[in-house]
């Protein structure tokens, strides 16, 4: 035993085995730390991505999506990219972390293949933002225009187009009379029935249920009393305008024409002052002290 210990610590002492070892172990520690760290680089990991295109606007279900396997560095160098609050989704069960429903942003088209981003390109429903209002020029208040698939003549009615609003109704002789209201509203925005824009998603056949445009307030007042005249089979008909017209001609402004059947209308209901409300009406209001 005690020539074992000697001739180990012979063989130690030696400068040559020393150096043997020395870069043995070196050797060692390189291979091993650098297969560590390619193991590091190339591990995979797990991400959501869009199995088919997703329109912006669409409630996104656990159907639309898929997971796929990524290296590690590639989804750390994307969330990277992100800030606070966004991140990379990994798991198709973070679309019920949404409180009103996982939907695509507005303008975010996912294409096939896409990761989804939390509150990049995957959004609650509560935070898309409506446009239509912001749309309405200064001045004018907004009117939604109830519809059918014919009355826009089969979709041909798009936002940015300018319509007239024809006017049918039965008179007090029991006639049919009908004949042009207003001439050049420009039509805003197509809904369906959702109120989802009906030209936004060009994979689904949405169907048109409401123009939205602005009028002024008085005739935004003549169009809600023409609504309320049941009793005369009042019908509003939209048909667009042939002839071109400029927004630079437009300025805003929607033409009257026809004072007899803004007559008719007027005739047959009251507007109520706004400025002379009864004093009873008025609160009581107390304050401390009183």
């Amino acid at each position: 035993m005690n020539n074992f210990v000697a001739s180990l610590k012979k063989i130690l002492t030696n400068k040559n085995t020393v150096t043997i070892l020395g870069t043995l172990v070196g050797i060692a520690v390189l291979y091993f730390g650098y297969s560590w760290r390619i193991n590091q680089q190339v591990e995979q990991i797990s991400v959501l991505v869009a199995k088919e295109t997703i329109q912006p606007r669409t409630r996104i279900t656990s159907s639309m999506v898929e997971t796929i396997s990524i290296a590690k560095v590639m989804y750390n160098k994307m969330q990277g990219e992100y800030g606070s609050g966004q991140s990379v989704m990994r798991y198709s069960s973070e679309l019920d972390t949404f409180e009103n429903g996982a939907y695509s942003n507005v303008n975010a088209l996912i294409p096939k293949g896409s990761t989804l981003i939390k509150n990049v390109n995957v959004v609650d429903r509560s935070s898309i933002p409506s446009s239509v209002l912001l749309k309405i020029p200064e001045g004018q208040v907004p009117y939604a225009f109830s519809i059918n698939y014919s009355d826009t003549y089969g979709n041909a009615i798009m936002d940015g187009m300018y319509v007239n609003i024809y006017m049918k109704a039965i008179g007090g002789d029991g006639k049919t009379m009908i004949g042009k209201l207003l001439k050049d509203v420009k039509v805003l925005a197509v809904l369906d029935s959702s109120g989802r824009d009906v030209f936004e998603n060009t994979a689904e056949n949405r169907t048109p249920s409401t123009l939205i445009f602005g009028v002024s307030e008085d005739l935004h007042l003549l169009l809600r009393k023409a609504n309320y005249l049941s009793q005369y089979s009042v019908d509003l008909i939209p048909v667009p305008v042939v002839a071109s017209v400029s927004d630079e001609d437009y300025k805003g402004s929607i033409e009257v024409t026809s004072s007899y059947l803004k007559n008719f209308i007027e005739e047959r209901t009251v507007n109520v002052p706004l400025d002379q409300l009864p004093e009873n009406n008025t609160p009581n209001v107390s304050t401390e002290g009183e």
